[in-house]
This record gives structure tokens, C-alpha cells and sequence, in this order.
């Protein structure tokens, strides 16, 4: 019976691996840089490919893909080598790209250069001046009221539409929701 040196989960990170994957493993977790370069380098298109799938606006791709890596080489040594490392690295990344879209659907928002150009005219034109809108630009302005209470969730639409469109005082909110005042001043 032949009793090896190396821990049994560098073993098996060797074999279900290709060889050079499991040293850069190895070579990562005592700290060389090189290895961790390789690393990085092996699963950059998996990343990427996961990240993009996922995720529909192009600007955080990159931040979430740096995010996803830096989870990556955190637990490493956690990686048991039961699995390929391809697979435990999608699991992250998977994970991570759920994570970062239910983030960014709870805090969506809406960019001028998000709406169309009617839309935008506006926007211009309740900033700018004082006087009443036109017929048009009266129907554009409702249905870009109704557009931005679409991006809000359920029961910031119904206090918004409450108290600022039905003309609602907080009193006669709580009393048809039965919210704390307090709480509903601080979701206005």
C-alpha cells in the first residue's frame, strides 16, 4: 500500500481537471500570481459568455465578470475537486448574475435616454416652463406617468398613485392600506 504526501483534495482536483488547471489551483491557493493569471485566463470566456447571457445591460458586464472573479479566488480553497472546476465556477457565476439581476430590478430606474423622443419633449417642457400643457403633450405626459409607475414596485405604484395623483393626504392612505404614516413617508 502506497501512502501519498498530497492531501486527497489536490488529488482529485488533478484528475477530474485538465493537468495544468489543477497546478494553477494549487499554485493560486499558495499565492502565485502567474498561476492565478492562467487561472483567470482558462475561465475568462466561460465567464464572460455566462455573464452576458444573463445580464441584459452591457455597462456592469465587465464589474459583475471582475465580481464574479474575485468570489472565485476568495473560495478556492473551498473547491473540493468533486466536480470540474468549469462546473463550480458556473455555479457561482450563475448565482452571482441572479443575484446582481434582482438587485438591479429592485432598484430600477429609468434614464432620460431611456425614453422616446416625444417622451423627453416632455420632460423638457415641464422643467422649463410654468405654463399648462398642450392637448398633446398632456396625453404624452400621462403616458409617461404611467410608464414610470410601471418601473416601480406594487405598493410604491399604489402610494404614489394615492397620494400624488388621487390627491390623497396620508391619513386617508393609511386608512385604505392601513400602513404606518411613517413608513409610507419614507417609501414616498
Amino acid at each position: 500500500m502506497m501512502i501519498s504526501s498530497e492531501p486527497p483534495i489536490k488529488k482529485s482536483v488533478k484528475s477530474i481537471n485538465p493537468p495544468e488547471v489543477g497546478e494553477w489551483i494549487e499554485l493560486t491557493i499558495e499565492g502565485d500570481d502567474e498561476a492565478a493569471t492562467h487561472l483567470m485566463e482558462f475561465l475568462y470566456p466561460q465567464v464572460m459568455s455566462i455573464v452576458r447571457a444573463r445580464l441584459p445591460r452591457r455597462g456592469c458586464v465587465e464589474d459583475l465578470a471582475q465580481d464574479i472573479f474575485i468570489r472565485i479566488f476568495r473560495k478556492l480553497e473551498q473547491y473540493s475537486g468533486k466536480v470540474p472546476l468549469k462546473h463550480w465556477v458556473s455555479r457561482i457565476a450563475v448565482n452571482m448574475c441572479t443575484n446582481a439581476y434582482h438587485k438591479a430590478k429592485a432598484n430600477q430606474e429609468l434614464r432620460l435616454a431611456d425614453l422616446g423622443e416625444e417622451e423627453a419633449h416632455v420632460i423638457e417642457s415641464l422643467t422649463t416652463c410654468d405654463d399648462e400643457l398642450e392637448p398633446s403633450q398632456s396625453w404624452a405626459a400621462r403616458e409617461l406617468v404611467d410608464k414610470l409607475l410601471e418601473t416601480l414596485n406594487v405598493k410604491d405604484r399604489l402610494l404614489v398613485d394615492l397620494i400624488c395623483l388621487r390627491g390623497y393626504t396620508y391619513n386617508q392612505a393609511r386608512e385604505k392600506t392601513g400602513w404606518n404614516i411613517s413608513a409610507m413617508k419614507v417609501r414616498m
